[in-house]
C-alpha cells in the first residue's frame, strides 16, 4: 500500500528537480530601462520681418446706382419704344418711356408763331433806326421754325435793346425756350446701362408729374459693401487693390477700395467700406450676389504670423527650450481668421509650438518632427555597435539548444533511482 503512493510522489519529484536542473543553463536577460515618452509637435522658428496681414471678408453686390424714374410732366404713357417691363436690359441713352407730346406741341408751336410776328413789326423799326445791326436779326428771323430755335442775336445798343423789348421778342422767345424744353421732357431716356427692377405704368396708362413709374438699377459698375471691424480699418486705406470671388463666377475678379465709412454701427460695432468693380467683358455680374474680398493690408513692421490654433489663454503660446515645454504671452497687433500677427514676447529664433497642446504641463518633455526622427535612427543603430548585444543573443539560443539534448537522456536514468528506493 505504501509502495503504491510513493512511487508517483518520487516521479514528481524527479520531473521538478530535472525541471530545476534544466532552467539551470538559461541565463536570465537583462531587461532595459522604459524610456521616457517624449511628446513630438510642429514647431517654427519666430523670425521678425514686415508682414501684410491677410484680410477677409463678405459681402453682397450692390448696383452702384439705383433709381426712381419720376417723369416731370404728365400725360399717356405711348405703346412707342417702351421698355420699362421689370427685368428688362438696356443701355445707356436708350429710350425707355415717352409720353404723349400732341397738347405740348400746340403750345411750342402758338409761342414760336407769336415770337414770329414780333419780328415781323420788330424788323422793319430796326432797320430804320439801326440798319447796322439789321443783318443779324434778319438771319435769326429766316432761321426760325417749329423745329428749329437759334439763338438770339447779341445787343450792341441800348436802342437796340429797347425795340426788341417793345416787341416782347424776349418774353416770347424764353417762353418757347420754357416750352421746348418741356416737350424733351416727355421722352426718358436711360441714364446709364442697367435692368428694369420694378414698374408701376404700362402703355396706354396714365403718367403724373412727380409720381415714380419705375425703379431701374445700374449693371455695368457695381460694388461689394464689407462690414469692416475696428482692429481691421487701420489696415486698408481708398485705392486699394483686391482680390474678389463672386458666388457663381469662376475667375477672379479685381476690384478697387472705393470709399471707407469714419462711422461705425452702432449695434455691430462695424464699418463700411466698399469696393467698386469694373464689369469685365463676357462676364455679368448680378446685383445680390455674394462675394468674398481678399485684401493684403498694409504692411505690419517687425512682425511674426503664427496659426490662431497656436494660441492659448487668448495671448500665450508654447515654445521648445532646452527639449521641454515653456510659455510666453505675446504681444498680438491684430488677427484674422485662420491667423495671428504678433511684435513682441518671444525672443528672434525661438522655437515656437504652432499646434494646439492637450492636457500640457510646463516643463514636460517635447521635441520637434526632426529631433523626432534624428533619435529614432539612433536607436535603430544602437545595437549594431560593437556587436555584443548580437552575440549575447547568440549565446543565449546556443545554451537554449545544449540544454535541450540532456532533457532527452536524464529521463530514463531518473526512473530506476525512483524504483530503488
Amino acid at each position: 500500500m505504501f509502495r503504491r503512493f510513493i512511487i508517483p510522489l518520487m516521479i514528481a519529484a524527479a520531473g521538478f528537480g530535472g525541471m530545476k536542473f534544466l532552467s539551470s543553463f538559461k541565463k536570465e536577460q537583462k531587461r532595459l530601462p522604459p524610456r521616457p515618452f517624449v511628446r513630438t509637435v510642429t514647431t517654427q522658428h519666430v523670425q521678425y520681418s514686415a508682414i501684410a496681414p491677410s484680410i477677409e471678408s463678405m459681402g453682397r453686390v450692390l448696383s452702384l446706382e439705383e433709381v426712381q424714374l419720376t417723369p416731370e410732366v404728365s400725360g399717356l404713357v405711348l405703346n412707342r419704344n417702351f421698355m420699362l417691363y421689370k427685368g428688362r436690359a438696356f443701355r445707356k441713352g436708350d429710350i425707355l418711356l415717352m409720353i404723349d407730346t400732341v397738347q405740348a406741341y400746340f403750345s411750342y408751336s402758338s409761342t414760336i408763331s407769336d415770337l414770329q410776328n414780333a419780328l415781323a413789326g420788330f424788323l422793319p423799326e430796326l432797320k430804320t433806326d439801326l440798319p447796322q445791326v439789321l443783318s443779324g436779326w434778319q438771319h435769326f428771323f429766316s432761321n426760325l421754325s417749329v423745329d428749329r430755335l437759334p439763338a438770339l442775336p447779341e445787343t450792341k445798343s441800348d436802342r437796340e435793346k429797347f425795340l426788341a423789348t417793345r416787341y416782347q421778342v424776349y418774353k416770347l422767345y424764353f417762353l418757347a425756350r420754357q416750352q421746348q424744353n418741356t416737350l424733351e421732357k416727355h421722352t426718358i431716356r436711360a441714364p446709364f446701362t442697367g435692368t428694369v427692377e420694378t414698374t408701376q405704368v404700362y402703355p396706354s396708362s396714365m403718367a403724373r408729374a412727380g409720381v415714380a413709374v419705375a425703379t431701374v438699377v445700374r449693371t455695368d459698375a457695381i460694388e461689394v459693401e464689407l462690414a469692416l471691424t475696428e482692429q481691421q480699418l487701420p489696415y486698408i486705406y481708398n485705392g486699394m487693390i483686391v482680390s474678389v470671388a463672386i458666388e457663381g463666377i469662376d475667375t477672379e475678379l479685381t476690384g478697387t477700395i472705393n470709399r471707407i465709412s469714419n462711422v461705425l454701427d452702432k449695434r455691430m460695432q462695424t464699418a463700411s467700406a466698399f469696393v467698386r468693380i469694373e464689369e469685365s467683358a463676357g462676364t455679368i455680374i448680378k446685383s445680390g450676389a455674394y462675394a468674398k474680398v481678399r485684401i493684403a493690408g498694409s504692411e505690419i513692421g517687425n512682425a511674426v504670423a503664427v496659426p490662431r490654433k497656436a494660441l492659448h489663454n487668448k495671448s500665450y503660446v508654447y515654445t521648445i527650450e532646452s527639449d521641454t515645454l515653456a510659455e510666453h504671452r505675446i504681444v498680438i497687433v491684430y488677427q484674422s481668421v485662420d491667423t495671428a500677427y504678433f511684435t513682441d514676447g518671444i525672443a528672434e529664433g525661438a522655437e515656437l509650438i504652432i499646434e494646439p497642446l492637450q492636457d500640457a504641463v510646463i516643463g514636460m518633455a517635447v521635441q520637434n518632427p526632426q529631433t523626432a526622427r534624428v533619435r529614432q535612427q539612433q536607436t535603430q543603430k544602437a545595437p549594431s555597435r560593437g556587436g555584443k548585444p548580437g552575440k549575447s543573443v547568440m549565446k543565449t539560443e546556443k545554451t537554449a539548444k545544449k540544454s535541450a539534448a540532456p532533457t532527452a537522456q536524464h529521463p530514463p536514468k531518473a526512473r530506476p533511482a525512483a524504483g530503488a528506493q
